[in-house]
C-alpha cells in the first residue's frame, strides 16, 4: 500500500501536467517536459520522498484550508448570531468568509483567469487579515476603520499590474507574505490592548490571542527568504516543497485563532457578569456583597503586614424627606453625588461601596483613626458642596459618618463595620452632619 499523496508509477498512459513560474498549466502528453522545466533525477527523488511523506496532495491541501475557513466562519457567525451584541464575532466571521471565498478561488489557479484566481483570491485572503485587526479593534471597543483592510489589497493590486512582479511567482509570495504579516502584527497589537472602557478586563485569553498572531506574522515572514532562495528552481508554484507546510500551519492557525477569538467573546461576557453581581447599578461602586469580600481580603493582608486598617460608614441625613419633597429621581441624583464625592476625595487604594438604600462603606488598608478622621471630613465637606443643589432642586442634604479602626485585634470585616455603624449611630442621634470614632476595638 502506497502513502496517501505518493504518485504512482501504474497510473494509466503516461499523462503529467507542470506549471509554468505564473501558474498557467502546461499539459504535456508522452513527452518529455520542455526545456528548463526538467527536474534532475536526485531533485525528483527528493521531492518524490517528500510528497510521500506530505499528509495529502496541494489540491487536497487546497481544499482542507477552504474547508477549514468556512467551518470556522459558520462558528464565528453563529456565535454572533447568539450573542448580536458583541460585533467582534460578526467582523472575525465576515473575515474568515472572505479568506475562505480567496482560497477557493485560488484552487482554480490555471483553469480559471489569472484575474480573478490571483489578482481577487490573494487580494481577498490579505484583506481577510485586515478585517481581522478590525475586529480586534471592535472588541476593544473602538472604531473598526473598515478603510483599513482595503489598503493591504489596494497595494496588492497595484502590484499586480507590474509586468515583473506579475510574472514571477516568488515576487508575489513576497508582496502578499509581507502584507499578511503587517496585519497580524496590528491584530496582535490591538489584542495586547486593554479594553479602556472596561477596567474589569483581565482576560487572559488575550495573551495567547497575541501569541497566535505573532506566531503566525513570524510563519509567514519566513516564506520571505524561502521564495528568495527557490527563485531559481524549476518547480511549479504549488509543488514546492514548502508549500505543505505552509499550508498545514494556516490550517492550524485558521482554527486556533477561531477558537480564541470566540473563548475571548465568552470570557468577556462571564467577566461582565460577574462584574455586575458586585456592582452598585446607580452609582457604578462596589456593592455590599464585593465590599465584604474586599474589606475581608484587606484585613487578611494588614494582618500578615502589621498595618492598621480603618473602616468609615456614611449614612445621608433625612434621605427620606428629600425623596417625598422631590420625587425620586432627585433622590437617585443625590445618591450618585455621594458616590462622586466619595470617588474623588478618598485615596487611591481605598474602597468605597454601596451598602444600603443611602448608605455606604468605605475600607481604608493601611489607615489608622486619625486618617480615617480626615478622609471622612473630607467626603463630608465635599458632599455637602454637590448637594446643595441637585437637579435644580435645593435639596440641601447633608452626611453622618461612624469611624472604626482596626490594629490587628478585629479579624472580621462584619466586626469592624458593626463597630463603625455604632458611631454612626450616635452621629445621627446627635442631629447628624458629625463624625463619630467607634471605641478602640
Amino acid at each position: 500500500m502506497r502513502a496517501v499523496g505518493c504518485v504512482s508509477a501504474t497510473a494509466g498512459p503516461a499523462r503529467r501536467a507542470a506549471r509554468n513560474r505564473n501558474g498557467s498549466r502546461i499539459a504535456t502528453r508522452g513527452r518529455a517536459a520542455p526545456a528548463g522545466e526538467a527536474v534532475t533525477g536526485g531533485r525528483a527523488a527528493d521531492q518524490h520522498a517528500f510528497r510521500c511523506l506530505m499528509p495529502a496532495d496541494p489540491p487536497t491541501l487546497f481544499l482542507i484550508v477552504v474547508v477549514t475557513t468556512f467551518t470556522a466562519s459558520a462558528m464565528l457567525l453563529w456565535s454572533w448570531f447568539q450573542n448580536p451584541s458583541d460585533r467582534t464575532l460578526l467582523w472575525a466571521g465576515a473575515g474568515y468568509a472572505i479568506s475562505g471565498v480567496g482560497s477557493l478561488l485560488l484552487v482554480g489557479r490555471g483553469t480559471w483567469p489569472d484575474i480573478v484566481s490571483i489578482d481577487l483570491a490573494t487580494g481577498m485572503i490579505v484583506s481577510s487579515f485586515g478585517i481581522i485587526w478590525s475586529a480586534a479593534r471592535v472588541f476593544n471597543g473602538r472604531s473598526p476603520r473598515a478603510w483599513v483592510p482595503l489598503v493591504g489589497p489596494a497595494l496588492w493590486l497595484i502590484a499586480c499590474r507590474m509586468p515583473g512582479f506579475y510574472a514571477t511567482f516568488e515576487y508575489r509570495v513576497i508582496v502578499g507574505s509581507v502584507i499578511i504579516a503587517v496585519y497580524c502584527l496590528m491584530a496582535a497589537g490591538e489584542f495586547a490592548a486593554r479594553d479602556r472602557s472596561a477596567g474589569h478586563d483581565r482576560l487572559a485569553g488575550r495573551f495567547a490571542m497575541v501569541a497566535v498572531l505573532g506566531l503566525h506574522a513570524v510563519a509567514v515572514l519566513a516564506r520571505v527568504p524561502i521564495a528568495i532562495a527557490d527563485m531559481a528552481q524549476p518547480a511549479a508554484p504549488f509543488e514546492r516543497p514548502w508549500f505543505g507546510p505552509v499550508a498545514l500551519e494556516a490550517i492550524v492557525f485558521a482554527q486556533m485563532a477561531a477558537f480564541l477569538i470566540v473563548a475571548l467573546t465568552k470570557s468577556r461576557v462571564e467577566a461582565q457578569l460577574r462584574s455586575a453581581a458586585l456592582t452598585d447599578p446607580l452609582t457604578g461602586l462596589s456593592n455590599r456583597r464585593a465590599m465584604f469580600e474586599r474589606g475581608a481580603s484587606a484585613l487578611d493582608e494588614a494582618a500578615r503586614e502589621r498595618r492598621p486598617t480603618a473602616v468609615i460608614v456614611f449614612d445621608l441625613d433625612r434621605f427620606k424627606a428629600i425623596n417625598d419633597t422631590f420625587g425620586h429621581p432627585v433622590g437617585d441624583a443625590v445618591i450618585r453625588a455621594f458616590a462622586v464625592a466619595a470617588e474623588t476625595s478618598l485615596r487611591r487604594g481605598d474602597a468605597v461601596g454601596r451598602i444600603g438604600g443611602e448608605e455606604f462603606a468605605a475600607i481604608l488598608p493601611g489607615a489608622g483613626e486619625g486618617d480615617a478622621c480626615v478622609l471622612a471630613a473630607r467626603v463630608m465637606a465635599r458632599f455637602t458642596d454637590l448637594a446643595a443643589t441637585v437637579e435644580g432642586c435645593r435639596t440641601a442634604c447633608t452626611v453622618s459618618a461612624g469611624v472604626a479602626a482596626s490594629e490587628g485585634s478585629v479579624h472580621s470585616i462584619e466586626s469592624l463595620i458593626v463597630a463603625a455603624d455604632r458611631a454612626l449611630y450616635e452621629a445621627k442621634r446627635q442631629g447628624g452632619a458629625r463624625l463619630c470614632v467607634a471605641a478602640a476595638a
